[in-house]
């Protein structure tokens, strides 16, 4: 019988994998308007859950650029805590 928990988690990582996919090429922005700072894009990775980056995080979601900024944030943050 399958573990209905691995069938959530697999539906989500597709999900995340798709939504991820389209935020990085679906809105693409050449001139960065509107665009946050690289310091707010690097406090919003550092802390994710402050109230603060309600327009941040509403930002990433309709610009390519910024959300490919930010995933790479994350991943220089994965390292560094990793080490």
């Amino acid at each position: 019988m399958p573990d209905p928990k691995r069938r959530k988690d697999i539906k989500e990582k597709e999900f995340l994998g798709f939504a991820k996919s389209y935020l990085s090429e679906a809105f693409p922005n050449p001139q960065r308007n509107g665009c946050p700072r690289d310091s707010e894009l690097t406090r919003m990775a550092e802390h994710p859950n402050e109230t603060a980056h309600a327009s941040v995080s509403q930002h990433l979601t309709r610009c390519s650029p910024c959300f490919n900024r930010y995933m790479e944030l994350l991943a220089e943050l994965k390292t560094r805590k990793a080490k």
